[in-house]
């Protein structure tokens, strides 16, 4: 059973990973890029205040949509392989993949959802810098690398778990994370405060340096 949590876990660090590397870093010095389309992406959410109509269209006729969706497949299939060994570790990462493909869609057709129920992601779009926030699901890895860059405290996650906790729980939750990642909470409230800097005086940074 604990297989099911580590791949949650998993999940949840590949989609860091890989929003971070291959869909910002990786378009940014190659155009040429499939992965050249997620730049797009981010264009139709910033200019349509974080919706993007590419969710309501067919796989075969968004390339943006293609390339999410055979990721997810591709990582679902990836860790089929384990399932005899093991089982709830391969479960955790199929509901991973597709948890990412429900929130996501479910954001970017709802930008009042994704604002008040999944804060870290509209911030990821609508921040003065888009290079951060790379989590979608829950935003556990940005709060244990550092990257989550908060844009409202009255409507951002009130804990790095991103879950809703009664408050007998939550207070002991936000002490141990504070507790084992001082530095990341350092550059959480750092890199925060310059992004609120930029939003003040107008600063639209490109996405992955791209204009």
């Amino acid at each position: 059973m604990i297989g099911f949590p580590i791949g949650l876990l998993a999940a949840n660090a590949f989609e860091w990973y890989a929003h971070k590397t291959w869909l910002h870093e990786y378009p940014a010095k190659h155009r040429n890029s499939p992965f050249f389309t997620h730049i797009r992406h981010h264009k139709r959410a910033r200019t349509n205040a974080f919706h993007d109509e590419g969710y309501v269209n067919s796989m075969w006729r968004d390339q943006e949509m293609f390339n999410e969706k055979i990721a997810l497949i591709g990582l679902a299939a990836a860790t089929t392989v384990v399932a005899p060994m093991a089982p709830f570790f391969t479960l955790g990462t199929w509901y991973g993949a597709w948890k990412y493909w429900s929130v996501h869609s479910k954001c970017h057709l709802d930008p009042d959802y994704a604002r008040n129920r999944i804060p870290w992601h509209y911030d990821h779009h609508m921040n003065a810098s888009q290079d951060a926030n790379w989590c979608v699901t829950r935003p556990w890895f940005d709060y244990i690398m550092g990257t989550r860059v908060i844009s409202d405290s009255s409507v951002a996650e009130t804990n790095p778990l991103g879950m809703r906790l009664p408050a007998i729980v939550e207070k002991p939750v936000n002490r141990i994370a504070r507790r084992l990642l001082p530095k990341s909470y350092a550059r959480i409230a750092q890199r925060s405060l310059e992004d609120a800097v930029k939003r003040e005086q107008g600063v639209t940074l490109a996405v992955a340096d791209v204009a």
